[in-house]
């Protein structure tokens, strides 16, 4: 074994080893090492490669030489101490030799292992290691399905070597690379000789002639070249892998080691970005300094959650023991990017394989502005997940899109791109959800009308919570009188939240605060309307309480005014009915916002609160006036309706009849008032429900009470009806027979199903594995489950991004929003995903760098 000097390379210094009795060069300063220390001592060969050799082991006690000063170690251990100048050895051995030092030290490119045809001409020891590496017991199905040339395509049979006992053995050094559409050789391509004569072209560029395939593989795999290449690339091999030994096993171990620590260390630092992206927390602080983390409080919460975790992580804690100035800390807002990059990236692939895998999905879209004023778009994909449960309805967030101008032909163009860009057809989009906005809605230049010309099955179902939601507000503001009730419940919160003091007297003597409402979440009123009928007696005593104290003019008059409004019987009679009705509203809008509702449970819900709002039309409201008579009797408020004086006209000249007074009393009056908002909220469920009952109605068959109970004669004429609107994705005849087929036979096995809902029925096909016998049922279930009902998960993604990008981090960029967004969103599938593969290369290559 040749036995070469064993020196202390510092400062980035690179030497190259020639054979043990030539000079060799560096550049930089080194100084001796103690042979004594075993650990620093390392033994190197090459077969017929030069390796290159980083060290990095300090020794505490060494005694640096100056400048181009060393001491120069023969093979056999002898010492002389000689002056040399290393500028002349690397003229020297680069005029002898032939060597550019540039490409020396450029051993951190980036290559794909898989693919020969982009590595380079002149391969380093270290791309060539990793190379290497990698591929052992690498094997992957090729790709051939592109590799056409002049009317011929690759075989698989190449690939195969025939031997004459009748047995074949595979060829492992032959591979494809698609970028170039050739076959090269692993072993020559990686151990290349440009100054050989007749350099084969598997080696140098690919071979690319199929014509000739079969004449010059066996050719070239009967070279000597090829012998030898192939020999040293599986004893570089052994060296490499572990427990085969080798001649370089303790630079591997140490390699090994190396890896094993930046792993760890890798590990924490993207579980430390996992939690506070997936928290929606801020990363950077203003001081970024490694020397000032526990020290400065300015260090932002990822160092120091960094510092914390490091009290717990041994290698963490020696990574910052290890740390200089100017080196790799991987902690800087850059590697924070990256890391956040791949992350991201990787959940959004997993999500579009999910989307592609289910064929079909809609999409839901919705916009509003951030923190710095610029309009973001919300993209969510509503699609059909087979596991192992059966189905399940899943609405994904793939990011957010910032929109420069809000017409529907740009935001058409904008929500296009988008999917183009992700490679999601168009095609196959069966559903699209909105707001109600003119741009979005609008029946001739929305985005839905735009949307439906190019793929007319794509079927546009507005907001259902949205569309509930303006249903409400539309019925509150049919009369004055039900704008003041409203107004005088937000005056009284504002009054008390807008005093410390105040408040604070309110808390004594209410068991929950009052509620402030807002005009675009309906729930809200709700809130606010519960909070005070619940707790009005309270709410009347602390008023009492704050009129006898210390109050200013101004707040003394705002409050006899509340205090007057909220004892009167008018108002009293309003919050019983209001509240009965936003109670049964709120009920329906919290479930239309569930994320796996289907269309026919939907409309089941909003045709039983139409039915609620008729019944209380006809007798709720006589019983809620009897309850708030009651109510005002225990508050003593007197149970009378305020009586108005009525207006009596002059009479002009010549007219002889007096005007007609009027005799309904003012408790009639009431009751037309509220009868006039059932009324409004019964036709805004009509009228703003018609879309999403049409779907309901196309698709009612197939609900299991329809299914198994409905004749025959009239299930088929159901099935042609579906058959010719979804022409393209149901064979008519087929789906005939299929359902003939499936309402006897699946019935007679499972009995329940009668009563089951859509997606218990496609549940339950899937989990029996009869999707393959009935595929066109299946098919159906799967489109009608796909189809919306609301665009709640844009506004759920809204709040996301007010916690992400907020007025500290109001100059976010988008790329980085998006990062931040799609990991805090879809947290359930980024912890799922296994970034094993995206640590071991950063240790990898970390770790050669800091051995050789």
């Amino acid at each position: 074994m040749i036995t070469f000097f064993e020196i202390w390379l510092r400062n980035f210094d690179v030497i190259y080893w020639t054979s043990a009795r030539e000079k060799c060069f560096v550049r930089g300063t080194f100084v001796m090492m103690n042979r004594e220390n075993s650990c620093c001592a390392h033994y190197f060969i090459s077969y017929d490669i030069a390796l290159f050799m980083k060290i990095s082991y300090i020794l505490e006690n060494a005694e640096i030489e100056e400048e181009n000063e060393f001491e120069n170690i023969d093979v056999c251990g002898s010492v002389e101490n000689n002056r040399i100048n290393v500028d002349e050895i690397i003229s020297d051995h680069g005029e002898n030799q032939g060597l550019n030092v540039s490409e020396v030290m450029n051993e951190n490119i980036i290559l794909d292992f898989k693919d020969p045809g982009t590595w380079p001409e002149k391969i380093t020891n270290s791309q060539r290691t990793h190379i290497v590496k990698m591929r052992i017991n690498y094997s992957e199905k090729l790709d051939l399905t592109r590799s056409e040339r002049d009317g011929r395509s690759i075989n698989v049979s190449w690939f195969f070597k025939n031997l004459v006992n009748g047995n074949r053995c595979r060829r492992t050094w032959l591979d494809y690379s698609k970028s170039k559409n050739a076959l090269f050789c692993v072993p020559c391509k990686l151990f290349l000789n440009l100054t050989e004569k007749n350099v084969s072209k598997l080696a140098l560029d690919g071979f690319i002639n199929w014509k000739k395939v079969s004449e010059r593989i066996p050719e070239h795999e009967n070279s000597n070249i090829h012998k030898k290449n192939f020999c040293t690339w599986k004893m570089l091999e052994m060296s490499i892998g572990e427990g085969k030994g080798g001649i370089d096993k303790e630079l591997q171990d140490s390699i090994k080691l190396e890896e094993n620590h930046w792993r760890l260390v890798l590990k924490a630092i993207i579980d430390i970005i996992m939690h506070l992206a997936m928290e929606g927390s801020a990363f950077r602080g203003a001081d970024e300094l490694v020397s000032s983390i526990g020290k400065s409080n300015d260090s932002g919460k990822f160092l120091n959650l960094v510092k914390l975790v490091s009290n717990y992580n041994e290698p963490l804690r020696i990574h910052l023991e290890r740390h200089k100035k100017g080196g790799i800390t991987y902690f800087s807002h850059e590697i924070q990017n990256e890391f956040l990059e791949i992350i991201a990236n990787k959940v959004r692939s997993t999500i579009l394989s999910q989307i592609k895998s289910a064929t079909y999905y809609s999409i839901l879209f919705d916009c509003t502005p951030d923190i710095s004023h610029e309009e973001q778009m919300s993209q969510v994909i509503r699609y059909v997940v087979v596991n192992e449960n059966g189905c399940e309805i899943v609405e994904s967030f793939l990011g957010f899109i910032q929109v420069f101008e809000k017409t529907g032909e740009s935001i058409t163009e904008d929500i296009l791109r988008s999917l183009s860009k992700d490679g999601i057809d168009l095609a196959n989009c069966r559903g699209q959800s909105y707001d109600n906005g003119a741009n979005m809605a609008g029946k001739w230049k929305g985005v839905q009308a735009r949307i439906s010309a190019i793929n007319e099955l794509a079927r546009f179902i507005p907001c259902t919570a949205h569309s509930l939601n303006l249903v409400g507000l539309h019925a509150a503001k049919c009369s004055p009188e039900l704008e003041k009730f409203f107004g005088i419940i937000q005056k009284l919160f504002n009054f008390f939240s807008s005093s410390t003091q105040r408040w604070d007297m309110l808390k004594k003597h209410l068991k929950f605060s009052l509620k402030g409402y807002s005009t675009t979440r309906w729930s809200a009123k709700y809130r606010a309307v519960k909070s005070l009928y619940l707790q009005l007696a309270q709410v009347i005593h602390t008023c009492n309480v704050l009129k006898n104290g210390n109050l200013c003019e101004e707040a003394t008059v705002e409050l006899n005014s509340l205090l007057k409004g909220i004892t009167n019987f008018n108002f009293l009679c309003m919050l019983t009915i209001w509240n009965k009705i936003l109670m049964a509203i709120d009920k329906v809008n919290v479930i239309l916002q569930k994320q796996n509702i289907s269309i026919d449970v939907a409309t089941n819900h909003i045709k039983g609160l139409l039915k609620f709002i008729e019944k209380f039309r006809e007798e709720g409201i006589d019983e809620a006036l009897i309850e708030s008579k009651q109510k005002a009797t225990n508050l003593s408020i007197e149970p009378v309706f305020p009586s108005i004086r009525s207006r009596k006209k002059k009479k002009m000249p010549g007219e002889l009849a007096d005007d007609d007074i009027s005799t309904i009393s003012e408790e009639s009056n009431f009751k037309i008032l509220m009868k006039n908002v059932c009324d409004r909220i019964s036709n805004g469920l009509k009228e703003r429900f018609d879309s999403i009952d049409e779907a309901a109605q196309d698709f009612s068959f197939l609900d299991g009470k329809f299914l198994f109970t409905l004749p025959t004669i009239q299930l088929k004429k159901h099935a042609m009806d579906f058959c010719i609107k979804y022409e393209k994705d149901i064979d008519k005849i087929e789906f005939i027979l299929e359902l003939d087929s499936f309402t006897q036979h699946v019935f007679q096995l499972e009995n329940k199903l009668i009563d089951a809902r859509s997606d218990e029925i496609l549940s339950f096909i899937l989990k029996n594995g009869l999707q393959d016998a009935y595929p066109n049922i299946y098919t159906a279930y799967q489109i009608f489950l796909t189809l919306p009902v609301t665009s709640a998960s844009c506004e759920r993604s809204f709040s996301k991004l007010k916690i992400i990008k907020s007025y500290l981090r109001s100059t976010t960029k988008q790329r980085r929003l998006n990062n931040l967004s799609i990991i805090s969103i879809e947290h359930e599938i980024a912890k799922t995903i296994n970034y094993d593969d995206i640590i071991n290369e950063f240790a990898s290559k970390k770790a050669r760098k800091v051995v050789f």
